[in-house]
C-alpha cells in the first residue's frame, strides 16, 4: 500500500471515529442531563403526592377501607399512583404497568430509601418511585409514574440529526482529507521522482526546497546528498578515464622503446656492423633500457605508496634540508643550475623517505626545464609551514597546469623521453603531499619558470636558529 493511501486511510479512520465518538457523547451527555432532570422531576412528584396520602390517611385513617371512597381517589393525585399495603394487597392502582412487574433500583435522591425504576412499554417511557408512607398506625407503599418520553424521543431525534450531520460531513470530509493528504505526500512524490531521475543518470537533477517542515528538511538533505551522488560519480569517472589513461600511456610508454630495442638488437644479431654502428646501436638500447628502468621504478613507488601505510614523525624542516642538500646539489651542478636554499625553522609531521623523494622529483623536474637557478624557501605561518620550490627555466603552458599531476603525462614527450624521464614524478609528488595531508599549489606562465608551494598543517614552531 502507498503512502498516500496509508496517509488518507489513517486520517478517514481518525476522523471518523473521532467525530463519532465526540457525537456519541455529546448526545449521550445530553441524555444523561435530561433524564437527571425528569428524575428530580419524579422525585418531587413523589414528594408532593405522598403528602397527599399522609393528609389523606391522616384525616380518614379508614378511607382504603371504604369502597367507595377509592373511586375517586385518582382525583386527588397530581400522577397516576398506586398505593399498597405492607403485605402486599393493593388499594389502589392507575398505573400504566402493573405494580408487581416493576423492580426497584435504589436511589441517591434526597431519601435514600427511595427506590425508582425506568421502564418502557407500548412504546411509552416512564420513572416509577416507590418508598413506604406512615401516619399513625398506618403504613403502606406509594408508586408514582411520571412520564419521560418526550425525552427519549427527544434523544433519539437528536441522535438521527447527529448521524445525519455525520454522513453530511463525511461526504465533506473526505474531498478534504483527499486534497490535505495530496499536498502532505506531494514533496515526498517529488523526491521519489528525483531519486528515479538520479537513479536513471541525471546525477544533477535537485529538488526545489521551500518552508521549514520535516519534507522541506528531507528535500535539503536528498539535494546534499544528491550533490555528494553527482561529486562522487564524476571522481569515479575521472579516476576511470585517469587509468584508461594509465593503461595506454602505460602500454604507448612500453612500446616505444621496445621497439627500439629489439630492432637494434635484431641489427646487432643478423648483420655484421662497423665497431661504430655497434656502439651507436648498443648506446641507444642502454639509453632506452634506463629509461624502461626509471618507468618501473616509479611505478614500483607508486605501488608502494597505494599499498603501505606511512607513520608521520615530527621532522625539522632545516635539518631534513641539510640531509637533502648532499643529494640536491650534484643534480643541480650536473646540470649547471645553481642551488638557493633559505629556510626558516619549524617543524612538521612527515616521513623522511618520503618527503626526500617528493624534493628530489620536484629538483629533478626544475633541472630538466633547462633552469640556470632552482630555490628553495621555507615559511612559516601561524598555523602551517609553506615550502617553496622555484625555478626559472622553461615554465609550464597555463592551459596544462591541472594536468601535470597524471600519471604518464609530459608537457615536452620528446624532451622527457631523452632525459629518461616517464611521467610519473609529479604524481609521485601529488600522492606523497596528499600522504602528508598537506596542499600544494602549481603556478607558471609558461615562459619564466614555474613555482610550487606545498603547505604543511598543524606545525610545531621551534626555537630560531
Amino acid at each position: 500500500m502507498k503512502l498516500f493511501h496509508k496517509i488518507f486511510l489513517c486520517f478517514v479512520v481518525i476522523f471518523g471515529i473521532t467525530f463519532q465518538a465526540a457525537g456519541y457523547l455529546l448526545v449521550n451527555f445530553a441524555y444523561q442531563n435530561a433524564v437527571e432532570q425528569q428524575k428530580k422531576l419524579a422525585f418531587q412528584n413523589f414528594q408532593y403526592n405522598k403528602y397527599i396520602l399522609q393528609s389523606i390517611l391522616y384525616s380518614e385513617p379508614d378511607f382504603f377501607a371504604q369502597e367507595d371512597g377509592i373511586a375517586g381517589i385518582a382525583e386527588s393525585f397530581a400522577v397516576p399512583v398506586a398505593v399498597y399495603g405492607i403485605d402486599g394487597e393493593y388499594f389502589f392502582s392507575n398505573l400504566a404497568v402493573q405494580p408487581g412487574e416493576l423492580a426497584f433500583d435504589e436511589s441517591g435522591g434526597e431519601d435514600d430509601r427511595i427506590a425508582y425504576r425506568i421502564y418502557e412499554k407500548a412504546g411509552e417511557n416512564y420513572i416509577f418511585v416507590c418508598d413506604d408512607v406512615v401516619q399513625g398506625e398506618k403504613e403502606m407503599y406509594l408508586i408514582t409514574q411520571t412520564k419521560i418520553s418526550p425525552v427519549i424521543d427527544a434523544q433519539k431525534r437528536m441522535t438521527a440529526y447527529f448521524q445525519r450531520i455525520y454522513f453530511v460531513l463525511i461526504c465533506v470530509g473526505f474531498p478534504v482529507i483527499f486534497l490535505l493528504t495530496k499536498a502532505v505526500t506531494a514533496p515526498i512524490k517529488k523526491v521519489r521522482k528525483a531519486a528515479g531521475r538520479i537513479a536513471g543518470g541525471e546525477y544533477s537533477e535537485r529538488i526545489s526546497v521551500k518552508g521549514k517542515d520535516e519534507i522541506t528538511e528531507l528535500a535539503a538533505d536528498f539535494n546534499r546528498m544528491a550533490e555528494q551522488v553527482e561529486e562522487t560519480i564524476a571522481r569515479l569517472s575521472d579516476v576511470a578515464r585517469q587509468k584508461e589513461d594509465f593503461a595506454a600511456n602505460f602500454a604507448h610508454e612500453l612500446k616505444t622503446p621496445l621497439t627500439s630495442v629489439i630492432g637494434y638488437a635484431d641489427m646487432l644479431y643478423q648483420r655484421e656492423l662497423p665497431r661504430e654502428q655497434v656502439r651507436a646501436a648498443a648506446g641507444y638500447i642502454l639509453n632506452e633500457g634506463m629509461r624502461l628502468e626509471a618507468l618501473s621504478l616509479k611505478l614500483m613507488d607508486l605501488f608502494v605508496l597505494d599499498k603501505q601505510d606511512f607513520i608521520l614523525e615530527r621532522m625539522s624542516v632545516r635539518e631534513m634540508f641539510e640531509n637533502l642538500r648532499q643529494g640536491i646539489e650534484p643534480v643541480c651542478g650536473k646540470n649547471g643550475a645553481a642551488l638557493h636554499m633559505a629556510l626558516e625553522e619549524g617543524s612538521i609531521e612527515a616521513d623522511f623517505n618520503l618527503f626526500k623523494t617528493m624534493i628530489f622529483n620536484l629538483a629533478d623536474n626544475a633541472v630538466k626545464a633547462d633552469c640556470r637557478d632552482i630555490w628553495i624557501l621555507g615559511r612559516q605561518n601561524k598555523c602551517d609551514y609553506q615550502i617553496t620550490i622555484k625555478d626559472n627555466g622553461k615554465g609550464i603552458p597555463p592551459g596544462e597546469l591541472g594536468r601535470i599531476t597524471e600519471a604518464f603525462y609530459m608537457v615536452d614527450k620528446s624532451r622527457s623521453r631523452r632525459q629518461h624521464g616517464a611521467g610519473l614524478g609529479m604524481a609521485l609528488v601529488s600522492k606523497i603531499v596528499e600522504i602528508h595531508g598537506a596542499a600544494m599549489e602549481i603556478e607558471s606562465d609558461g615562459k619564466t619558470g614555474t613555482e610550487i608551494r606545498i603547505c604543511f598543517r598543524n606545525f610545531t614552531t621551534m626555537t630560531q636558529l
